[in-house]
Formats: structure tokens, C-alpha cells, sequence
């Protein structure tokens, strides 16, 4: 599914989170992000509705016109949001992408229907499926779980047991194989920070926020750029 618009990604790619507020917060805080060395940002509506959400991100688009920008919309499924989201999101993150691994690969019911809608759209972003994640039913076969994911989604997005808190190191080094050996990438979206982000290296991607904030709705811009330093090496 990765296409001629994706295929540039760096090898480690920063995507700070932006926990959306209103429009001024938000622009200050993509401005933040940006100046400090972050690949892109993704934009996530904890307080606020998605049609409010889509409307900052319209506003973010206009002022950072060339700047990669993501959306997780925490109050709409994965096929709502790809019916009603602006088409030039760059990235679409859902915290559960309904990857059943009690169910074999051609038994995905719903990953289908996304994949279907996001052809029927022509939308040529990047859907980041939420695999082994957060809140989400638990998964007792890491493997397969990932295989799975690996036919539904160009990035697997992954996370520890909560937010801020990191993923089990082994259980990225597991995951990362499987992913790159189908040529797709891995996000890890819960934890990361300066302190340990060399031991996730093996990952491609990192949408981070507790890790690099004052609080809730506010980067510091002293640790974004640290964490940016840390992947500034390729």
C-alpha cells in the first residue's frame, strides 16, 4: 500500500503527538515541534470532536503547507474516519485496527472493508493500524497477530501496557522482524523518550508525547530536540 508519496521516509522517522486543545494551541505547538527537528506531527482530538479536529487541521495545512501531518481520531472507527477526514492527511493512525487473530488472514473482515475504502477514496496516505496496542484486547499470539496486520496497513503501530508508558524491548525486536520482513514499517506510539529511545532503534517510527511534554497539551522544545538529536545519526 505504500505509494510514490511515502516512499522517502527517513529510517527513523519523529512524529510528535499533539493532544489538540483549540486552533492557537495547536499551531504553536506544531510550530514547536517543527522548529526542534520533528519529521511531521500527528494531531489527536482527545477533547474536542473530529469535525472541530478536522477543522484546526485544515488551518495547520494552510500555515505548514509542506509539512507531513497525521490524524487519530479517538471518537470515530477507522472506516468513519476515512470517509470524513481531508484527503491530504498524510497519515490516518487508529488505535485498533480489528486484526482477529483468532481468524486466519482472508478471514479479516473489517481490515478488509478499511483497505477497500481507502481504495474507493483514492487516498493516498499512510494507515497507521494500532497492533498489540494500548486499551485493546490482549494478544496471545504476537506472531501470527502481526503477520496478519502485516496484509492490512503500511505501518504497524504498537505501544506499551499504558500511556507513557514503553513497550517491552523484546517484544519490539519480535514485531520488527515480522515487519520488515514484509516490507512495511513499525511505530511505536507510547513511552518513548530521550532516556531510552536507543534501545528502540530497530523500530522505524516514533509518535511520541508524555516523553517529550511539559504536560497534557504542551511540548518542550528542549526535549523534542533532544529526542530528535538521538535520531539524528542516519
Amino acid at each position: 500500500m505504500i505509494n510514490k508519496m511515502n516512499t522517502n521516509l527517513k529510517i527513523h522517522m519523529f512524529l510528535p503527538v499533539i493532544h489538540v486543545e483549540d486552533k492557537e494551541q495547536a499551531i504553536n505547538q506544531t510550530r514547536i515541534a517543527l522548529d526542534n527537528g520533528a519529521d511531521g506531527i500527528f494531531l489527536i482530538n482527545h477533547h474536542i470532536s473530529h469535525s472541530r479536529l478536522f477543522e484546526i487541521f485544515k488551518e495547520i495545512r494552510e500555515l505548514f503547507f509542506n509539512t507531513w501531518i497525521g490524524i487519530n481520531c479517538l471518537d470515530l472507527e477507522p472506516i468513519q474516519v476515512i470517509r470524513k477526514m481531508p484527503k491530504d492527511v498524510n497519515g490516518l493512525w487508529v488505535d485498533n485496527a480489528f486484526i482477529n487473530e483468532n481468524l486466519e488472514y482472508d478471514e479479516q473482515e473489517y481490515a478488509n472493508k478499511v483497505l477497500k475504502t481507502i481504495h474507493n477514496i483514492n487516498w493516498t496516505g499512510l494507515y497507521f493500524g494500532g497492533v498489540a496496542f494500548k486499551y485493546q484486547k490482549k494478544v496471545k499470539d504476537l506472531i501470527k497477530t502481526t503477520e496478519i496486520a502485516c496484509r492490512y496497513m503500511d505501518v504497524i503501530t504498537t505501544s506499551g501496557e499504558g500511556t507513557g508508558i514503553p513497550p517491552n524491548v523484546k517484544k519490539i525486536e519480535i514485531m520488527s522482524q515480522i515487519v520488515h520482513k514484509n516490507k512495511k514499517k513499525i511505530a511505536i506510539a507510547s513511552g518513548i523518550s530521550p532516556k531510552n529511545i536507543n534501545y528502540y532503534k530497530m523500530a522505524d517510527i516514533f509518535m511520541v508525547a508524555t516523553g517529550i511534554s511539559y504536560d497534557f497539551y504542551h511540548l518542550n522544545p528542549q526535549l523534542v530536540r533532544k529526542l530528535q538529536y538521538y535520531l539524528g545519526d542516519e
